[in-house]
């Protein structure tokens, strides 16, 4: 059951402001999104519908702490079938960046800023890889890319990401909760 006690009403204009979050307004809770994403044949838990319905209703603890809110994969399925037109997975995208600086934020996609800063991709190219394409007559690829870096320096994402409250406000698991 939802408690309205707890909800800040703020919370839906601080999203609405937001890159990609201005679409948060227009949903009327059809459950289109829900009935096309592809990430619930996996986990029936996971609901785009129930993500924006907490966001318009002030639930921000609850809306940021959940680790069901990392799980969009921005295939846009969603977007396609949403009749108000709302781009969702951009409203997800301006809730999970809002969550991001209010310091919550899973170790996974800590680990991912990581290995983007440390090699500018999400995985090490390795020397067989460079000699394989030597082989095929590609071109070499750089080990590391600064430009990536550059990148993630300048957002202040990194920082952001690994204050010492990021990881400590999320859910600690993904039990059950009706989510």
């Amino acid at each position: 059951m939802i408690e309205l006690k707890n909800a800040d009403p703020n919370f839906k204009w601080e999203i609405i402001k937001r890159e990609g979050g201005e679409g948060l307004l227009k949903c009327f809770g059809c459950s289109d999104c829900a009935a096309s994403c592809p990430v619930r044949y996996f986990d029936e838990r996971y609901n785009p519908r129930k993500i924006i319905r907490l966001t318009l209703l002030g639930m921000k603890k609850e809306v940021l702490s959940s680790p069901f809110l990392w799980f969009c994969a921005h295939c846009h399925a969603c977007t396609e079938r949403c009749p108000q037109g709302i781009m969702v997975a951009e409203v997800i995208n301006a809730i999970k960046n809002y969550a991001a600086e209010q310091d919550y934020c899973p170790e996974g996609y800590k680990m991912q800023l990581d290995l983007l800063n440390k090699l500018g991709r999400l995985y090490e190219i390795e020397d067989f890889d460079l000699r394989k394409r030597e082989k095929l007559g590609l071109p070499p690829i750089n080990k590391i890319i600064s430009e990536v870096a550059k990148i993630l320096e300048h957002t202040g994402i990194i920082e952001r990401v690994h204050s010492k409250n990021a990881h400590a406000n999320l859910k600690s698991e993904t039990r059950n909760t009706n989510e």
